[in-house]
């Protein structure tokens, strides 16, 4: 196994690191801790033309991957530069369902992931209640035991210990995208 990243990935986290250095990401930060969005989503469109979202997205459903060992090198900087939004629940909320293997649901929602036009959040209500910055999230997941719904609209926020994190409860409503065992042993 090759632990080194090579000269490709080494320029992908260059090249990441110049974008997010020059896109104030502190500002961005305040203003989605303040509830607007604009800025992060701005920021959001930049990292979807760098194809980072794409990473965690099948080829047949638009996307570039799945490529973990992108994934980590998009993260590693994404988390240097404390880029704020759902991000790691959008990637989380792809690989759940392409794992599910419902080519419905993957039609309806991978090819908006990997081109940046989707932003998802996810609940998995075994962790906890809530949906990580689902007030600014397209698309809102959540895992209730072998029961997988969409849509479920988010409650007020909550306060967090980090404002930048917005907490909200998801409803019981939304469409169910699937249900049984698979759904459980996917999240």
């Amino acid at each position: 196994m090759r632990f080194l990243l090579d000269a490709e990935q080494r320029e992908f986290a260059r090249s990441l690191d110049g974008l997010l250095a020059s896109s104030d990401t502190p500002a961005a930060v305040r203003s989605w801790a303040a509830g607007d969005h604009a800025p992060g989503r701005a920021l959001w469109a930049r990292l979807s033309e760098a194809g980072v979202f794409a990473l965690a997205v099948p080829e047949r459903h638009d996307g570039l991957g799945p490529l973990p060992l992108d994934l980590a090198v998009a993260f590693t900087e994404l988390g240097r530069h404390a880029v704020p939004g759902p991000l790691v629940e959008t990637v989380a909320a792809a690989a759940l369902l392409d794992r599910l293997g419902d080519p419905d649901a993957a039609a309806a929602h991978l090819p908006g992931i990997a081109s940046g036009k989707t932003v998802a959040t996810l609940c998995l209500t075994a962790l906890g209640p809530y949906a990580l910055d689902a007030d600014a999230a397209d698309t809102v997941l959540v895992v209730d035991g072998d029961v997988l719904r969409a849509g479920a609209a988010p409650g007020p926020v909550q306060p967090s210990a980090d404002p930048a994190r917005r907490l909200s409860r998801p409803s019981s409503g939304g469409t169910v995208l699937a249900r049984g065992p698979a759904v459980a042993s996917a999240a």
